[in-house]
């Protein structure tokens, strides 16, 4: 039998969500993985707890059961080690088990987890730290820092920050961000740099995007304004916002965040403070995860 150690948040989802740790464990074990579960009590616990599993326990596989904060902790704990990854949902929006393809109740996640094998995937960082999905400088990011440590954001997470995000994107001035890209020079209102393409749910931000195929995409948007945002969102719920004339899509190996001086930065939902310029690249390991093939191009 497998050994796995399961990170949960006990802040994450709902009161009937952390009921289900008992079931959840047993599930695990019934599938070939003997679990113990570990509550994190901090920002960064997770990240601990995840880097002591790998290094200390010898367990084939840590499962982390909360939001998208404490997939990228663990995440951030086991990049370039050999223990897999597990995503089980237990926060509200969950787009890391998205793109991972995995089900959307905790119980099902925990069930088809145990009958995938472990495979590799690229990670971002943003000035050494990890992520997985998207880091971002503009809009977002402002409202994500004014939101930081909100109770919308504790009790329902990026949904509840959107909730509650008019005031913050109405008083955003809408800077001119300047960024070092591949070693070109440019301005625009918004650089997102792209890993995992999913973005507040199902909708993908670079449409043909992959995350294992050793390669960041940089977003960057030239529209200003709130009224420019709020088009450029609708185009994205429809699949229609890559052929706007104000956005631009493409690779990127290196991205050099240069200013202004204070830029609004987030990785992963988190609004983050870090010393201009910042560098964003890929990590040079790669993650396992226990995922499902992703289905748009071969592996």
């Amino acid at each position: 039998m497998r050994r796995g150690l399961l990170i949960y948040n006990p802040a994450a989802g709902s009161g009937r969500q952390r009921a289900r740790l008992q079931n959840l464990l047993g599930l695990l074990r019934d599938g070939g993985i003997a679990t113990e579960a570990i509550a994190t009590h901090h920002p960064g616990h997770a990240t601990t707890l995840a880097r002591d599993a790998a290094t200390v326990r010898s367990v084939d596989v840590v499962f982390a059961h909360g939001g998208d904060g404490t997939i990228r902790e663990v995440a951030a704990g086991l990049l370039g080690s050999s223990v897999a990854l597990g995503v089980i949902p237990g926060g509200t929006v969950n787009v890391v088990r998205l793109a991972f393809g995995l089900p959307a109740t905790p119980e099902a996640a925990a069930v088809r987890l145990c009958q995938l094998t472990p495979r590799p995937i690229d990670v971002g960082l943003c000035g050494g730290k990890p992520f997985l999905m998207q880091a971002s400088a503009g809009s977002v990011a402002h409202v994500l820092a004014r939101a930081q440590g909100s109770w919308l954001k504790k009790k329902f997470g990026l949904a509840g920050v959107l909730a509650g995000s008019g005031p913050a994107f109405l008083d955003y001035d809408y800077p001119p961000i300047e960024a070092e890209i591949d070693g070109q020079t440019i301005r625009a209102f918004s650089v997102m740099v792209c890993n995992i393409s999913e973005l507040a749910g199902p909708y993908r931000m670079v449409p043909a995007g992959r995350h294992d195929d050793r390669q960041l995409e940089v977003a960057l948007f030239h529209g200003k304004g709130f009224l420019a945002e709020a088009s450029f969102s609708i185009d994205l719920y429809r699949g229609r916002h890559a052929t706007r004339p104000d956005i631009e899509i493409r690779p990127v190996s290196v991205v050099r965040m240069l200013g202004p001086h204070p830029l609004p930065l987030q990785i992963d939902g988190d609004a983050i403070t870090a010393q201009l310029p910042v560098e964003l690249r890929l990590a040079d390991e790669r993650l396992l995860v226990l995922a499902e093939p992703d289905q748009r191009c071969p592996a």
